[in-house]
């Protein structure tokens, strides 16, 4: 846990003491869309994530999907989605959103007590809205830039202020804090690979029958998180 404590420190420090670096880094480039001096190396990445989904995710998520009832995989996405809580209640109270926080705390409660720990989408029947927010938009919300975008393994389009964000926003998701470390790990990408299994037609449609994916991606990234910040 020490060691956890002084992993979220180091990021904290360098989040903060890039502010300054990215806004005059997106300052320099402002006349583009998308700052993107990484491009090459974000398509290779690109192109690396494509080969990976068709001949190693895809592969097991449509095994998943045939072995596994659909009810149990919606069952484990709203348990996974109620579990997130913090992370959206705690970066809505740093954006000052109080009344969004306030909505996620009764959404929380009504899925966790009513819908059985989560396992039921309470929420949604009740009309409270679910409100996305993680550390990276936090930083977006007070002013800090996106800097560069980037293309990360398995993860796919990010930026630079969203990938240093990445270890604070691992700490305010309870998974985090399993012991021991692998266990955490596999429950994360039992998650992250549940919900994908819900995504595989959009990503085929995406991957293979749009043009000039990367940029298509890229932008779809970054507006996205224009979006999600205000």
């Amino acid at each position: 846990m020490k060691l956890k404590t002084i992993i979220l420190f180091f990021s904290l420090t360098i989040c903060f003491s890039f502010a300054n670096e990215i806004s005059e880094f997106e300052d320099e480039f402002s006349q583009y869309k998308v700052n993107d001096p990484l491009s090459g190396y974000n398509k290779v990445m690109t192109r690396f994530n494509v080969f990976l989904y068709d001949y190693g995710f895809r592969p097991t998520l449509m095994a998943y999907t045939k072995i596994t009832p659909k009810a149990f995989r919606v069952g484990v996405r709203n348990f996974f989605d109620n579990l997130a809580f913090p992370l959206r209640f705690i970066n809505n109270a740093l954006q000052f959103k109080f009344e969004q926080a306030g909505e996620e705390t009764k959404r929380f409660i009504a899925n966790t007590i009513l819908g059985f720990g989560g396992i039921m989408n309470t929420g949604d029947a009740l009309h409270l809205k679910k409100h996305p927010a993680d550390f990276g938009s936090t930083l977006a919300h007070w002013g800090i830039g996106g800097g560069f975008h980037l293309v990360l393994p398995i993860l796919g389009p990010s930026n630079l202020r969203d990938t240093l964000s990445l270890p604070v926003d691992w700490f305010l998701y309870p998974s985090a804090y399993i012991n021991p470390d692998w266990a955490s790990f596999a429950i994360s990408s039992y998650a992250y690979g549940n919900e994908i299994s819900f995504k595989i037609d959009e990503i085929d449609e995406i991957y293979h029958n749009t043009p000039n994916l990367y940029p298509f991606l890229r932008d779809a990234y970054e507006q996205r998180r224009i979006e999600i910040s205000k």
